[in-house]
């Protein structure tokens, strides 16, 4: 288990970032039409997301166990047609500008993340703490683990759109 978390979360940043490589600036800062995401709004969004996903495992390790943790439905986020909105803390602030910036802001949320869960990752103690996620309730911090790489395969489908839509207008 702990391997194959391990794996998808270097696979999807690894797709993520291979899409946005080489894209000149004036496309990882356009918005499409429709009031959407631009690009580089999207990694902010996932950068900030992913480090206030470790900070909250920080905190709940060190908490008691929970006995109201559910088995959340996770694969609802691979349906592109479930739309979510994202709660205010994780909502993109324009911080990040260029694209060297949102790779050092996912780098450095990804090392907050390992270093969360470095001794507990792929342990019962993951299974029996947990925090509240907005769409699924009380879940457990490994299902927090898992849930980042689905998240960030969601957004690079929505990097990928984005794209489109831009070349066509």
């Amino acid at each position: 288990m702990k391997e194959h978390v391990l794996n998808q979360l270097e696979m999807t940043r690894s797709e993520l970032l291979n899409e946005v490589r080489g894209l000149p600036l004036e496309t990882l800062q356009a918005k499409p039409p429709g009031n959407g995401w631009s690009v580089l709004e999207i990694m902010e969004h996932l950068a900030t997301l992913e480090g206030s996903i470790a900070k909250g495992l920080v905190a709940v390790l060190q908490s008691p166990e929970r006995n109201d943790l559910v088995k959340a439905p996770l694969e609802l986020l691979k349906d592109p047609s479930r739309k979510a909105q994202a709660p205010d803390r994780v909502q993109p602030l324009g911080r990040i500008n260029t694209l060297a910036e949102a790779e050092q802001a996912l780098a450095d949320a990804r090392q907050k993340l390992l270093e969360s869960v470095a001794v507990d990752l792929g342990t019962e103690r993951m299974e029996k703490r947990g925090f509240e996620h907005p769409m699924f309730g009380p879940m457990s911090a490994a299902q927090w683990v898992e849930l980042i790489p689905l998240h960030e395969d969601r957004h690079l489908g929505q990097i990928r759109n984005t794209l489109r839509q831009l070349q066509g207008s």
